[in-house]
């Protein structure tokens, strides 16, 4: 059976899991020291800067994981337009 936590922290159910031990309730306050004032040196949290990449790619392949502009001139040039067709793939990632 699947264990449940109670308010109390305690698992109810046969077996206990570890990972049910170790949840931290969401209504309890929060234990992160960071404010908008603290140096990124002296951050709790870790920071990547974001490389900077070309805006249209070729193909949706080489940018998984983000919503760029993406080229579809082979559509495009299948009905004989002589532009750049590119499309915002909202609902194709």
């Amino acid at each position: 059976t699947k264990a449940s936590l109670l308010k109390n922290g305690s698992c109810a159910g046969n077996q206990e899991r570890k990972t049910d031990s170790a949840w931290i309730l969401p209504n309890l306050p929060s234990k992160c020291t960071w404010t908008a004032a603290t140096p990124a040196t002296k951050s709790p949290h870790s920071c990547i800067p974001l490389q900077e990449e070309t805006k249209i790619l070729p193909n949706i392949l080489k940018k998984i994981g983000c919503t760029p502009m993406v080229r579809v001139n082979k559509i495009g040039k299948s009905y004989g337009l002589k532009c750049e067709l590119c499309e915002y793939p909202f609902f194709t990632i």
